[in-house]
């Protein structure tokens, strides 16, 4: 969470002075060698290594959200270089959408029993298994994705050669030609297969969701605007 299209979206509201093309594509990238959305890869690298987890305590669960200093204070210096600032950008997504999700909708209610509390649309609370809070939650954002796939303009990034050119200053691992190749290919696909209905939503509402969308954005818009980058 959030989609790749949910990425893809974001990433082309935000303004670029770099190559837009592999901005973009960075926007997914550190989902592409943990195997979950693109089962052909060179490699699979653990969660540990792609998005930065640093543990966090919200409403009494434990929640790993992206370290986005640390990543951040890695590679400062290396800001031009669009495939950093745009995997930046995708953690910067995922630390909003899942800060915000599991501060206002999830709470602890009994941690032997794994149950967790969860706020519905209409304001009335469920008390559920973990996985199936989880499951609830997924549901509402493949809903969100569908509408986005049939209402948004998506702009899906194209091969590049340089994408593995400037992917060689990430430090923790390589992606190989074909991982870019066969990502490309993957999201050409999912881009335009646009036959799944929106679906009805039980956590979130979509309007709720469309301002989060823009709220999202204008946070990273200013975490990219932050001084440390600048040095």
């Amino acid at each position: 969470m959030p989609s790749w299209i949910t990425h893809f979206v974001t990433a082309n509201q935000i303004e670029q002075d770099c190559e837009k093309n592999e901005f973009i594509f960075a926007n997914i990238m550190p989902d592409i060698l943990e195997g979950y959305n693109l089962k052909e890869v060179s490699k699979i690298v653990k969660d540990y290594q792609t998005h930065y987890p640093k543990k966090q305590i919200i409403n009494g669960i434990t929640i790993s959200l992206p370290n986005i200093q640390k990543f951040k204070e890695q590679y400062q210096n290396k800001m031009k270089n669009p495939i950093i600032k745009g995997y930046y950008c995708h953690l910067l997504t995922d630390y909003f959408w899942n800060q915000y999700t599991y501060k206002n909708y999830f709470e602890n209610f009994d941690k032997e029993k794994n149950l967790v509390k969860i706020k519905l649309k209409n304001e009335n609370h469920k008390i559920v298994k973990w996985d199936e809070a989880v499951r609830i939650k997924q549901k509402d954002f493949r809903n969100f994705t569908n509408y986005l796939k049939n209402k948004e303009e998506i702009v899906a990034p194209i091969y590049d050669d340089k994408i593995s050119r400037y992917s060689k200053e990430l430090e923790e691992f390589e992606f190989t030609d074909s991982d870019i190749k066969n990502t490309i290919a993957y999201i050409q696909k999912i881009v335009q297969d646009k036959k799944d209905e929106e679906g009805s939503y039980q956590i979130f509402t979509r309007e709720e969701l469309l301002g989060k969308l823009k709220e999202s954005v204008d946070f990273i818009k200013e975490k990219l605007e932050e001084r440390l980058w600048k040095k």
